[in-house]
Order: C-alpha cells, then sequence, then structure tokens
C-alpha cells in the first residue's frame, strides 16, 4: 500500500458516517447499493478499497490490510488470496467488536511503501 491510497482511505473515513457495516455501500437513505453506485455516500472496508482503487487493485490490497486491520493472514491455501482475505477483512468490519475508531487506528498503524518515482523521458 503506498502513502497516497492510505491516505485516500484515511480521507474516505474520516468522519464515522462514510463507514458502514454489514452491507459493502450505503446510501443516503441507509439502503444497500454496490460500492461503485453512484449514490453511495458509506462504504464496509473492502467496499472503500474497491471504490477508491477498483476490483484489481483492491485484490492486491486485501492480504496487506488483512495483516495490519484484522491482525492476521489467511491461512487458507487458494487459487486468489485476494478473496480470502476480502472475507476475512468484512467479517472484521461486521464484528460487533469493531468500532470506527478501531478501524480507523488500525488503518493509521499500516506501513506504507514508498511511491515509484517517474522515468524522465529523454
Amino acid at each position: 500500500m503506498t502513502q497516497r491510497e492510505k491516505q485516500e482511505l484515511l480521507d474516505l473515513f474520516s468522519i464515522p458516517a462514510n463507514w458502514c457495516q454489514e452491507t459493502e455501500a450505503r446510501n443516503w437513505e441507509g439502503n444497500s447499493v454496490r460500492y461503485d453506485d453512484p449514490s453511495a455516500v458509506a462504504w464496509d472496508l473492502t467496499g472503500a478499497v474497491c471504490h477508491l482503487f477498483g476490483w484489481e487493485r483492491a485484490t492486491q490490497l486485501f492480504p496487506i490490510l488483512e495483516r495490519y486491520v484484522v491482525g492476521r493472514r489467511s491461512d487458507q491455501q487458494t487459487a486468489n488470496p485476494g478473496i480470502a482475505s476480502m472475507v476475512n477483512l468484512q467479517e472484521f468490519n461486521d464484528s460487533s467488536d469493531t468500532s470506527f475508531d478501531i478501524l480507523v487506528k488500525r488503518l493509521q498503524s499500516i506501513p506504507t511503501a514508498s511511491e515509484p518515482v517517474p522515468v524522465a523521458s529523454s
């Protein structure tokens, strides 16, 4: 996860109203919607990552997030470890023990990688 990605995620979760549980996203009326629905105003953790970075990048980020947010990595040997990590992140997000403050504190603790330096063309 780059510093920019981490900051975008923290910016999205800058207020509790932007976070939800039990669904990937909600609209103003509180109805469940897809993470990419234009009416979405609140997201769970996995929905937020997909919303911000797209599905392909999200599946790369899920194992990293799982390690630091959930505190473990998936033990499952699967063809797609991103999906197993996504499930564990959703379970963490939706747990009655998970609060907005806990989620944000764990997101803040994630170390970041340097962003690639653009190569100047001649």
